[in-house]
C-alpha cells in the first residue's frame, strides 16, 4: 500500500511540474547607443483579442461567463515611448531621420501548458530611422490564462530591458 501511495505522489507530482510553461530569460543585444534620440515612429500592428472563461452548472442549472481583453502592441509600445518622453512621428522624415527610431514587433513561439495556461513570446527591434540599421533587439516571454495580458507583460519587459537597464 505505502508503494502504490508513493507511486501515485510521484505521478502527480510529475504531471503538476511537467506541465508547467518555463520561462526563459529576458535576453537584449545592443549594437548602438540610443543617446541622441528623439523621435520614434512604430510599425501598425493588428489588435490581439482573447477570451477566457467557462461553463459551470449543477443538476439542471447551467450557467457560464467569459472575458474578453485585447491589446495593440504598436499602441502599448507608443504610450511607453510618450511617457518616457520621446515624439511619436506618423512617418519617418528626411529632416529628422537621424533623430528617429523605428520600433518593429512581432510575437512568436506561443506554446500551450497545463489548465489553460499559455506562454507568449515577444520581440521588439529598434532601427536607426536614417540608415535602418539594428540599434538593439530584445526578446521577453510571459505567461497566463489571458493571452492579451501576457503579451502586454512580455512588451513591459522587454522595454523595460532597453530603456531602464540601460548601460
Amino acid at each position: 500500500m505505502k508503494k502504490v501511495y508513493s507511486l501515485m505522489v510521484c505521478f502527480v507530482g510529475t504531471l503538476l511540474f511537467s506541465s508547467c510553461l518555463s520561462l526563459a530569460p529576458t535576453t537584449i543585444s545592443r549594437m548602438a547607443s540610443l543617446d541622441g534620440y528623439k523621435y520614434f515612429y512604430v510599425t501598425p500592428t493588428a489588435e490581439r483579442s482573447s477570451v477566457t472563461g467557462g461553463t459551470y452548472g449543477s443538476k439542471g442549472y447551467v450557467y457560464g461567463s467569459t472575458k474578453s481583453n485585447s491589446v495593440n502592441p504598436a499602441d502599448l509600445i507608443a504610450g511607453y515611448m510618450m511617457n518616457r518622453g520621446y515624439v511619436r512621428v506618423p512617418e519617418v522624415k528626411q529632416q529628422n531621420a537621424a533623430q528617429t527610431m523605428i520600433i518593429n514587433y512581432g510575437d512568436g513561439n506561443s506554446r500551450e501548458g497545463f489548465w489553460e495556461e499559455r506562454a507568449v513570446e515577444v520581440t521588439i527591434q529598434i532601427l536607426n530611422g536614417e540608415t535602418n540599421e539594428l540599434i538593439c533587439v530584445c526578446r521577453a516571454d510571459d505567461k497566463g490564462n489571458d493571452e492579451a495580458k501576457a503579451i502586454t507583460r512580455a512588451i513591459n519587459k522587454c522595454l523595460d530591458e532597453i530603456f531602464l537597464a540601460r548601460p
